[in-house]
C-alpha cells in the first residue's frame, strides 16, 4: 500500500488481454471497495510482459491475472513474477475450471471464473484484503529522497550494513538508506537472524550453511563466530517446521 492523506491506499494491478474484460472487473471491484470505504487505485496492462515491467518498479498489493492471454500466458508471467520475488497477493482469472489447479504452483491466493459473477467477485476481494491486512506487519517502510518504499520484508535475502548505511537486497534490487543494523533487527520479524556485524538475514532464505559461510539465495555471506551458534540454532529450527 502507499499512504496518502493520512489512509493507506490499495495498489491493485489487472493484467488482461481483452479490454471489455478488465474493464468490466474493475467497474465491479471500484463499487465494492467504495462502498467499503477502502482507498485503492487501479493498474491496467494488456499483456504479461507489461505487468512483469511494471513490477519491476512498483510494489502492487493485489494482481488479478488472466490465464489465457495473447503472448505471454498468465501461467507464464506468474511464474516469471515469483522468480522476481514478487509476493503480492495473487488472483487467477479463467474461463476454465481445469486451470486453477496449476495455481498451487506459483502459490495464487484465489481464483476468479469468466463469466464474471459479483457476488463471487466480492467475496474474493474480502478475502483478499484481509490476507494484504495480515501481511501488513511484514513489511518495511525504507525512506527515500522523495519518501518512503514499502519493501516486502518476505523479498528480502538479507540486510547489509556500511558505515551508516543500510543496504536491503532482494533477488531483483537494491535499496540503501541511513541506519543502524542493531535498531533496524529490533523493528522486523523473528525471522531475521544476525550473522556477522554487517549482515542481517531472513532465515527462510537460507539455502545451506557451512563452516564459516551460509548459502542465501544464490550469495554466499560470512558467518561470524560470534554469531555462529544462534545462527546455527535458528537454522535447526527451521528446518524442523
Amino acid at each position: 500500500m502507499t499512504e496518502g492523506g493520512g489512509e493507506d491506499v490499495i495498489q491493485i494491478a489487472v493484467c488482461d488481454d481483452e479490454k471489455g474484460q478488465r474493464s468490466v472487473l474493475r467497474e465491479i471491484l471500484t463499487l465494492h471497495l467504495q462502498l467499503k470505504a477502502e482507498a485503492h487505485e487501479f493498474y491496467e496492462f494488456a499483456s504479461g510482459e507489461e505487468l512483469c515491467t511494471a513490477c519491476r518498479k512498483n510494489s502492487f498489493d493485489l494482481i488479478f491475472l488472466d490465464i489465457e492471454m495473447n503472448g505471454m500466458s498468465g501461467m507464464e508471467t506468474a511464474r516469471k513474477l515469483r522468480g522476481l520475488g514478487v509476493q503480492t497477493v495473487l488472483i487467477f482469472v479463467t474461463a476454465y475450471p481445469d486451470f486453477v489447479f496449476q495455481g498451487y504452483e506459483v502459490h495464487a491466493f484465489h481464483y476468479i471464473l469468466k463469466p464474471y459473477k459479483e457476488k463471487k467477485i466480492r467475496e474474493v476481494a474480502d478475502a483478499a484484503l484481509r490476507e494484504i491486512a495480515d501481511r501488513e506487519a511484514e513489511y518495511y517502510l525504507i525512506p527515500t529522497g522523495s519518501g518512503s518504499y514499502r519493501q516486502n520484508l518476505r523479498e528480502v535475502l538479507y540486510f547489509y550494513s556500511d558505515r551508516r548505511k543500510i543496504t536491503a537486497v532482494t533477488k531483483s534490487d537494491k535499496k540503501t538508506f541511513y541506519g543502524k543494523l542493531d535498531e533496524l533487527q529490533k523493528e522486523l520479524p523473528a525471522y531475521f537472524q544476525r550473522i556477522h556485524q554487517r549482515y542481517l538475514v531472513n532465515m527462510n532464505q537460507v539455502m545451506e550453511t557451512k563452516d564459516n559461510s551460509a548459502l542465501v539465495g544464490t550469495e554466499i555471506l560470512p558467518v561470524s563466530r560470534a554469531h555462529r551458534q544462534e545462527f546455527l540454532i535458528a537454522f535447526a529450527k527451521r528446518m524442523l517446521k
